[in-house]
């Protein structure tokens, strides 16, 4: 477990002290597909560390209905906001694969920030980043649902340093995330592979013509 914080991003600025304090305020959670980390509503105990596997944050409706609003994959973390502001989780976690999760104590990570500017940073560092996304998503609501999902794949691209991606979920998901039906999301791929923009083989994504692309994004 130590060596997992110690070549995470996140925590690879804490010494050797400080990892064997926070290794031993952390607590392994072997979680199954489709289970629930975090409860909308629950208390902020600390924060969750994605070691494998995949968790989607939902808003749920009253009726069942459910919101995506991100997909993290591993070497991510999430509830972060929630610690530091000790607030109550808004969103569920919930597991779209057997995953792997951390979950380290409040008072853990607090302590460190107070001992560790650098390690402070990193956290200023990743909840600016979620609050850069809300906003380029509440941003995305004014633009068309073929500019939501060439932005979306512009930006994986980006984060992969390639033109050949592998979508992250199924359809179902990303379609939620990106507020679409899945029939709308089929559409819309359908369109770009006519366009020449992309290709498709199943998850697979070659992007072919990214300036036309960012021209739509």
């Amino acid at each position: 477990m130590k060596k997992t914080l110690a070549d995470s991003w996140l925590f690879r600025m804490l010494d050797d002290e400080q990892l064997d304090q926070m290794v031993s305020h952390t607590c392994v959670l072997p979680v199954s597909q489709n289970m629930c980390v975090v409860k909308q509503g629950d208390a902020p105990e600390g924060t969750y560390w994605i070691v494998s596997g995949q968790v989607k944050i939902v808003l749920q409706s009253k009726k069942g209905g459910e919101k995506t609003l991100e997909i993290l994959g591993p070497n991510t973390c999430f509830g972060l906001g929630e610690m530091l502001l000790n607030r109550p989780h808004l969103a569920f976690a919930k597991t779209t694969t057997d995953s792997l999760i951390l979950h380290i104590d409040r008072d853990a990570m607090l302590q460190a920030a107070k001992m560790n500017f650098g390690f402070a940073r990193e956290l200023m560092t990743c909840v600016g980043r979620q609050f850069y996304g809300l906003v380029r998503d509440i941003k995305s609501y004014s633009q068309t649902a073929k500019q939501r999902l060439a932005g979306y794949l512009l930006r994986q691209s980006l984060r992969e340093a390639s033109d050949d991606i592998e979508l992250v979920a199924n359809k179902s998901l990303i379609a939620s995330r990106l507020s679409l039906t899945p029939e709308t999301l089929s559409r819309l791929f359908h369109d770009l592979a006519q366009e020449g923009m992309i290709s498709i083989s199943g998850r697979q994504i070659r992007i072919l013509d990214i300036e036309k692309m960012s021209l739509i994004a």
